[in-house]
Order: structure tokens, then sequence, then C-alpha cells
């Protein structure tokens, strides 16, 4: 029997491994990377946080917007106001009610406090009141009648607040503009001394109804009387017969008063009747702050040549075609 041959020997060869390098431990390298991430992490989370915090203690205060806006919405149930309807191509007659003081329109218009008043002015807001009401008396007897305040924002430390929307707000917050007159009761917002508050209602007049006003009637200082019956009506070829004026004094010292308006305005425009001298020109500058331009020029073609009129005689009288007189 042949001899059986040994199969022959299968060598594995089984690596060499030393103990202590294979089980260094992989937690102490993972805490390794953990601490330099923490490292480098750390810095920026703490200067985040300061920044964070600056911003949180100096940032402004933010607008309540929410409020603001739930503020502009009309109580449910107001009642809207209630207004007659006018035809305002059918008014022939203008009531001016020239603007001195600022109504800023917080609290009632009767105390001072809630005026802008230059020092000279002091004490005569009942007077101011006394001629907002009485001019609202004529329209109330008189259909065809539009009042109109004429002044307008002619104090920087005011505000924008004309002195023909502070009358305005002062007679709505009196009670004053009830339905019957409320369309009747408008604005004149750029006139800058007392000529120029009749010649702009009067544009203003044909703005609003397409003619110029048959009639005038002025509600003002008594005072102030021959300065518009005199010169402004004078200079502007006003029929005499249709140009009417109510005072209303204030209380206290008229003489003083009266010598005031002489010295100030009166002698002034009597020798410079549309207001083109070096003193009233200035005048007229500083009481427009806010560089305010009227458009009247183009709004009423037929006197256009009006507003920029100054000839070189300063007490010459304007000859041409005046719409009033035809």
């Amino acid at each position: 029997m042949p001899s059986r041959t040994p199969p022959p020997t299968v060598r594995i060869n089984i690596p060499t491994v030393n103990i202590g390098d294979t089980w260094t431990p992989t937690p102490l390298r993972k805490q390794r990377l953990g601490t330099r991430l923490v490292r480098l992490y750390l810095p920026c989370l703490l200067i985040f946080s300061l920044v964070v915090n600056i911003y949180f203690f100096t940032r402004p205060t933010p607008l309540a917007l929410p409020g603001a806006l739930e503020s502009t919405r009309a109580p449910a149930g107001r009642p809207q106001r209630q207004h007659d309807e006018v035809d305002y191509r059918q008014l022939t007659d203008l009531v001016l009610v020239p603007g001195h003081g600022v109504y800023m329109g917080d609290g009632s218009p009767l105390h001072e406090a809630n005026w802008f008043l230059l020092n000279e002015q002091r004490g005569e807001v009942g007077a101011f009141m006394a001629h907002v009401g009485k001019a609202i008396e004529i329209i109330k007897e008189h259909d065809s009648a539009l009042l109109l305040f004429s002044g307008g924002k002619t104090r920087l430390d005011a505000g924008a607040h004309s002195e023909a929307q502070g009358y305005w707000a002062a007679a709505d917050k009196m009670g004053w503009l009830t339905s019957d007159v409320y369309r009747r009761v408008l604005t004149e917002e750029f006139a800058r001394d007392s000529y120029e508050n009749v010649l702009f209602s009067i544009a203003r007049f044909h703005e609003i109804t397409g003619n110029y006003p048959d009639r005038i009637t002025i509600v003002g200082f008594d005072f102030k009387r021959e300065r518009f019956m005199d010169l402004h009506r004078h200079a502007l070829r006003y029929p005499k017969i249709r140009f009417n004026y109510v005072g209303i004094n204030p209380p206290g010292n008229i003489a003083t008063l009266a010598q005031s308006e002489r010295h100030n305005a009166y002698d002034l425009f009597a020798k410079d009747l549309y207001g083109c001298s070096a003193q009233l020109k200035q005048k007229r500058l500083d009481r427009n702050p806010f560089m305010m331009t009227h458009g009247y020029a183009k709004s009423c073609p037929e006197i256009a040549l009006f507003f920029d009129y100054c000839p070189a005689n300063p007490t010459a009288v304007y000859d041409g075609d005046l719409p009033w007189l035809s």
C-alpha cells in the first residue's frame, strides 16, 4: 500500500501586535479635539454675546407702530360730520379774516398757551376769536357768502402751521363750523401781509368759485381799518361801495396800538402801495421761513400782472383792466 503523502503545511502570518500602541485611548484623542474646538469657538461666542448685549442695551426705543396705526382708525359708530352741499359757482360775496397768531390745534383756542404769539400779541387772543365768530355770524346770514381765513406759515418756531389753518381749527374746536356753514369756510394760506391778505383772498375766491367777488367784507382790528379801506382797497381799485370793514379791537390801550399801526404799517404802505420797497419786501421774506410759493398767477390769469406789480412811482395805481370793474 503506497504511503500517504502528508498535506503541505500552511503558514499564517500573524502580525505582531504591540498592545501598548493599540490601546492608545481613542476617547483621549476626541477629548483633545473637543478642547481645541472650545478654544477656537468660545472667544467667538463671547464676542457675539457682547455685541448682542451692547445692541440690546443701546438700541433706540422702537416706534409702537401697531398702536399708532390703530389710533388712526375711527371708533366704531363714530358719526360722520354733517354738512350742507354747496354750489360754489353761486357764491358772490367774500368774507375775509386776516390771520395774526397761530393756534396750534390742542386745547381751548380761548387760552393763550395754545397759540404761538409774538410778545406784542399777548392779550389779543380774545379779539382773534371775536373776529372768527363775527365772520361766521355774517355767512350764516348770507347764503351766498364764502369765508376765507387768510395767512401763511409765517413763523418758523410755530412749525408748518399756517395762520389760516389755525383759525379754521379754532373755529372747529369751538363747534362753530355747523352743517350750514362748514363747506363755506375755507383757507388762503400764502399771504404774508395785509395787502396780500386782500389780493390773495380775491384770487383764492376765484379758484374756488370761478368768479371774482361782487362784495368784500373784512373782519379785523378796528385800528387797522384805514389801512384796508384807504390803501389796500385803493391799490386794488375795488369800488368803495362794495368794500366793507367790520372792526373789533382787543382790550387795552388802543391809542398805543393805533400809533404803532400808523408808524409800522400805514405810513409804509402809504408811500409804497404794493409793498415793493426794501422794508416791506424784507418783511415778506422774513414771514416766509418755509419758502412757500403760491400759484395764483396761473389760476387767475386775468390779474396775473398784479402779483409782481412794482411801478417806478411807488404810489402809482395799477391802470390795467380788472375783472371786478367790468
